[in-house]
């Protein structure tokens, strides 16, 4: 895969906090379709994942994916599981266009240890039962817990219109 054309780090203001090494790591393993080595390797058990809107937001459930999940097992089980297994090898490429690291802002006391990690990425895949190539973009903001270098807060956004022509193969 392709290499991100453009990487930020700011300074850390956390002795602990994730590396752009840390974040190379990560996105190899994002970059070679191995979803679910990511999700255990690098997202917290208990983590809180928002995919695009809480699902009885204003614009309601735009995609079979939309929702607020609060585990690790249930992003991967109820919200990316599905759609995964709409493609070839239950593999999405995903190619990492641009990331900004910072450490999270400081207006709660609870987050000063955490940075943040946004993520804009383009995936491709191949639909398994039409056999048509399928692209999305997305972008993502993480929440990296500095000691255990885990998510532990996740928004994730993308094309909806995309990720249903998925669902509807």
């Amino acid at each position: 895969m392709s290499q991100s054309r453009s990487t930020q780090i700011t300074p850390s203001l956390h002795p602990s906090s994730i590396s752009l090494e840390d974040v190379r790591n990560w996105t190899k393993v994002l970059e070679t379709g191995h979803w679910r080595e990511l999700m255990q390797e690098h997202v917290d058990a208990n983590v809180e994942w928002t995919h695009i809107a809480p699902a009885d937001g204003p614009l309601g459930k735009t995609t079979p994916l939309t929702g607020v999940y609060n585990s690790r097992e249930e992003i991967m089980e109820e919200g990316l599981g599905p759609i995964m297994s709409r493609f070839v090898d239950s593999r999405i490429d995903f190619e990492i266009v641009d990331v900004f690291i910072q450490p999270s802002q400081m207006n709660d006391v609870s987050e000063c240890h955490l940075t943040k990690a946004i993520f804009e990425l383009k995936g491709s895949g191949v639909l398994k039962n039409s056999g048509q190539r399928w692209n999305n973009y997305y972008a993502g903001v993480w929440h990296f817990d500095n000691t255990t270098k885990r998510a532990v807060k996740v928004r994730m956004y993308q094309d909806s219109a995309a990720a249903n022509k998925a669902f509807e193969d």
